[in-house]
């Protein structure tokens, strides 16, 4: 009996000390700069003049210290006219909002267009739009397809498009383990459109 308490408290630990250690990378890994050419906006200019955005651009949130969801800032993606494709929290999955309400916060946005955006690359790209939104809410490294989390979901929309069209496509600006909503803002395949 003994034993099998010691086992139970050995990997009890092991599971806090993971954990713990799990956090620190988030915190210090979510940590990217802002390129001097990127400005944030306000959010009301985007949202009075969505007409502008495309299908595939990439809308980054700003961050937001009194909501732990909103520390690393967010990402979604127009996925049709005047509507969002997001992931946003856990318990949620994929779901679809109309552009005016996703832009209801009081926070800065950026939005940013892939350069490469042409009809080819825009119609493979929609398909993989529909054959991914199955997946559960859940943070996972990059590569993890049986999940995905805001921003891993337009990496990964990005990523496997340019892969099925013969080349390699990785927004994410420091390429680590994980994709934050922030590392987009680096990529230099994404320009920034101006509202």
């Amino acid at each position: 009996m003994a034993e099998m308490e010691h086992s139970y408290t050995l990997r009890k630990n092991k599971f806090i000390k993971t954990f713990i250690l799990f956090c620190f990378l988030l915190v210090f890994t979510s940590c990217a700069s802002i390129p001097v050419e990127r400005e944030w906006q306000d959010i009301k200019r985007v949202r009075y003049r969505t007409e502008k955005l495309q299908v595939g651009d990439i809308i980054v949130k700003s961050k937001m210290a009194k909501d732990p969801l909103g520390w690393y800032g967010h990402a979604a993606m127009v996925v049709k006219k005047d509507t969002i494709g997001d992931y946003p929290k856990l318990g949620v999955g994929y779901y679809e909002i109309d552009t005016y309400s996703w832009l209801y916060e009081e926070r800065e946005v950026m939005v940013l267009r892939y350069k490469h955006f042409d009809e080819k690359f825009k119609e493979l790209f929609e398909e993989n739009l529909k054959k991914h939104t199955d997946k559960g809410y859940f943070i996972s490294g990059r590569k993890n397809t049986n999940s995905f989390y805001c921003s891993k979901y337009v990496w990964y929309i990005y990523y496997i498009t340019a892969k099925e069209l013969g080349y390699d496509l990785d927004l994410d600006s420091d390429g680590g383990f994980m994709v934050f909503p922030y590392d987009f803002i680096g990529s230099e395949e994404l320009d920034q459109i101006i509202f």
